[in-house]
């Protein structure tokens, strides 16, 4: 009798279920312009201050423009706020090293730019802190503000599409030979 009569309600069970509160937290970007910093001097092994006593990424490869900590975080708030909703993303990002100019993601190649504009090696934090993955992601200041762009970069290598050798050269030995032809 009693299974009857919880199989009658399970309809009704599942339904309020469904109108339970969901612990979903709203990201709000932060607003307003960032300052664009400069490192008096790079230095290995010395961390480098902001004049607002924000710290830089760890390593820095040369002096040139950079985000902070927290406005790397803003930047990625930023992101988070433009992806689509209903996936679980880190909660921070953590700036390892960085350098001027930006990874592109389809030839791994490191392109320089006049404005500021650094890659770098970019640990993404659970919100207890932890390293989830570190990964290597863009930052460039555009109007007034740093953003921030995941990049991709193959990890495998070229695949050549044949193989075949140089023609063998038999008088290379010869004296007054090119090298190359």
């Amino acid at each position: 009798m009693t299974t009857r009569k919880l199989i009658a309600f399970l309809p009704l069970l599942v339904a309020l279920a469904g109108c339970a509160a969901r612990d979903q937290t709203t990201l709000i970007p932060p607003s307003g312009p960032d300052a664009l910093y400069t490192p008096e001097r790079v230095v290995p092994g010395r961390l480098e201050y902001a004049p607002d006593r924000s710290t830089f990424a760890p390593i820095l490869t040369e002096r040139s423009a950079y985000p902070t900590q927290p406005e790397a975080n803003a930047a990625y708030l930023r992101l988070l706020a433009a992806a689509p909703a209903g996936a679980a993303y880190p909660a921070s990002v953590w700036l390892f090293g960085c350098k001027p100019g930006a990874l592109d993601a389809l030839t791994a190649r490191i392109t320089r730019y006049r404005v500021p504009v650094v890659h770098c090696a970019t640990d993404f934090l659970d919100p207890d802190g932890r390293r989830v993955m570190r990964e290597t992601a863009n930052f460039y200041y555009d109007n007034r503000i740093w953003s921030m762009q995941p990049v991709y970069p193959p990890r495998s290598s070229v695949a050549w599409r044949n193989r075949e050798r140089s023609p063998k050269d038999f008088w290379w030995w010869l004296p007054g030979r090119p090298r190359y032809e």
